[in-house]
C-alpha cells in the first residue's frame, strides 16, 4: 500500500474525516476531494436544504460509491465535485482549488469528470470520433495531441471501431462508453459517474461494471452515484447519504450489515443476506464478503 494512503487511513481512522494535518502542503494535498461542512440550497426551494453539513475526503486511487434513498443528495453531491452547483455554505476543494473561484473552473472540472445518468445529454456531435474530442479540443491541444486522446479513450472504452457512427444510433451501453470515452479524453484523476447504471440493461450494467473496475485499477479515482446495491458493494468505500447528511461511511460489507440500513431507505444485497444466514452453519464465512462471488468462494474453501 502506497505511503500516501496508509497515513490517509490512519489518519480517518484517528481524527475521523476531520484530520487537521490533511493540508499537507501547497499545492501537494493529501486528499484529492475534500467537502467541508457543505450546504446546499436549491433556489427558489422551500424545503429543507439538499444538504445539510456534508463533511466528506476522497483519497486519490479510492472508489467510493455513494448510495441512499431518493431525495437523500446523492447528485447534488456529486454536482459539487466538479463545480456544476456550488456551495450555500461550506467548501469543496478538489486538489486544493475552490470551486467557488471561478480561476479554479478549469483546473477542476480537468481534475474531476462526470459521466450524467442520461449519455445523450452530454454528447454535442453528430459523429463518435468528433464527439470524444469535442472537450480536449477545448482544451487548445494540438491536433495530433487531440487526434491521440480521442484514440486512447476510444480504445480504453472498446469504441474505437464505433468512431464514425453516430452517437444517437449506438446502443444505450456503448453510448455510455462514448460518454465516458469523452470525459476520459480530458485526462481526469477522478471519474464521477452518476446513476450510470439505471438505464441499461442487464448485460450493459455487468459491461459497465466491468469497465469502471478497469479504470480503477489502471489508477482511476472512482466515485459512483447508484440506487444498485450489487453495484455499490464493487467499490472500496460506501457512504450513505440520508436527508442531505453523511450517516454511515465504511467498507461495503461493513456499512451494509448494518441493521439501521433500513432506517436510510436501503437493503443489503441478497449476497450480504445470505452470508449474514450461513453464517450459524458455517462460521468460518469471514464478515467482509459482499459479493455473491466472495461467497461461493468462501462456501467453496469452506467445503474442501
Amino acid at each position: 500500500m502506497p505511503l500516501q494512503e496508509r497515513c490517509s487511513q490512519a489518519g480517518r481512522a484517528f481524527f475521523g474525516n476531520t484530520a487537521p494535518w490533511a493540508l499537507v502542503a501547497p499545492g501537494g494535498f493529501l486528499f484529492l476531494i475534500r467537502v467541508r461542512n457543505l450546504v446546499h440550497t436549491y433556489d427558489g426551494a422551500v424545503r429543507a436544504p439538499a444538504l445539510r453539513g456534508v463533511d466528506l475526503d476522497i483519497d486519490e486511487g479510492e472508489y467510493v460509491a455513494l448510495v441512499g434513498a431518493n431525495g437523500s443528495g446523492k447528485t447534488t453531491l456529486a454536482r459539487h465535485l466538479n463545480a456544476l452547483l456550488l456551495p450555500t455554505s461550506g467548501e469543496v476543494l478538489i486538489d486544493g482549488h475552490d470551486t467557488r473561484d471561478p480561476g479554479a473552473l478549469r483546473a477542476i472540472r480537468s481534475t474531476v469528470g462526470m459521466v450524467l445518468q442520461s449519455p445523450p445529454d452530454q454528447m454535442v456531435a453528430t459523429i463518435v470520433e468528433e464527439d470524444v474530442a469535442f472537450g480536449p479540443e477545448n482544451l487548445g491541444l494540438p491536433q495530433e495531441e487531440l487526434g491521440r486522446r480521442v484514440r486512447e479513450a476510444l480504445e480504453q472504452v472498446g469504441m474505437w471501431s464505433q468512431r464514425h457512427r453516430p452517437p444517437h444510433m449506438l446502443s444505450a451501453g456503448q453510448q455510455q462508453r462514448v460518454a465516458i470515452a469523452g470525459v476520459l479524453a480530458m485526462r481526469p484523476r477522478c471519474l464521477v459517474l452518476d446513476e450510470a447504471t439505471a438505464m441499461l440493461d442487464p448485460a450493459g450494467q455487468r459491461d459497465r461494471l466491468s469497465l469502471v473496475r478497469d479504470l480503477h485499477a489502471d489508477g482511476m479515482t472512482v466515485v459512483t452515484i447508484t440506487h444498485a446495491m450489487p453495484e455499490a458493494v464493487e467499490a472500496q468505500r460506501l457512504v450513505v447519504l440520508h436527508e442531505g447528511r453523511v450517516v454511515r461511511d465504511g467498507s461495503p460489507a461493513r456499512v451494509l450489515r448494518d441493521p439501521d440500513l433500513a432506517r436510510f431507505g436501503l437493503a443489503a444485497p441478497p449476497a450480504i443476506d445470505l452470508a449474514r444466514r450461513l453464517q450459524p452453519v458455517i462460521p468460518g464465512l469471514g464478515e467482509d464478503l459482499a459479493t455473491a462471488d466472495a461467497v461461493a468462494q468462501a462456501i467453496a474453501g469452506e467445503a474442501a
